[in-house]
């Protein structure tokens, strides 16, 4: 009489975390693993698109009605920063104090924070923008240094900019040569 053979258990979990959840459900199920998952961040979203969600957090989930191990997953956006620990809230990006710097400084600050968007403005209304105003100092910005930036690779910096040669005004939106008194 021979031996039946008996479905062998899985050998491990397989590390998940970083990947997007459809890639992640996929190798889960390939391993002899269900999956379920939750928001990792404190929003409690649902997760109807599995494309649009990565993974942050895994543990081991128990058995489904003595069937296959689980695999319980937090996830949070595939576009947004892991929280320090599951259920707590996402700690994005503050925007940098850029007042000062020349156009091209401030776009490599912002970039580094992940705002792609720079939205450069004379700060003067009697100054044009020149073609290329990356040598201009940055006057004024849009969002407030120190606020917290929410997904900032769809965020715009709106900067208010100087020439080199001239100061910043007090107030945006000012002349830099007065009107003659009539």
């Amino acid at each position: 009489m021979e031996p039946t053979a008996t479905p062998s258990a899985p050998a491990g979990p397989p590390q998940l975390v970083g990947k997007v959840l459809k890639e992640a459900q996929g190798v889960a199920d390939g391993a002899g693993y269900d999956v379920v998952t939750h928001d990792a961040s404190d929003r409690d979203d649902g997760q109807w698109d599995a494309d649009g969600w990565k993974v942050c957090f895994q543990t081991a989930g128990g058995q489904r009605g003595g069937g296959r191990p689980v695999l319980d997953l937090g996830v949070v956006r595939v576009d947004s920063p892991c929280p320090a620990a599951d259920g707590e809230a996402v700690s994005w990006p503050v925007m940098p104090g850029i007042a000062g710097a020349t156009l091209v400084r401030a776009g490599e600050m912002l970039e580094a924070v992940g705002i792609r968007k720079v939205r450069p403005e004379s700060v003067y209304t009697d100054v044009a923008l020149p073609a290329d105003p990356g040598t201009w100092r940055v006057c004024f910005q849009e969002p407030a240094p120190g606020e917290e930036v929410e997904n900032p690779q769809y965020a715009t910096a709106y900067l208010k900019v100087a020439p080199p040669d001239a100061a910043c005004p007090e107030e945006p939106y000012a002349r830099l040569r007065p009107e003659p008194a009539s």
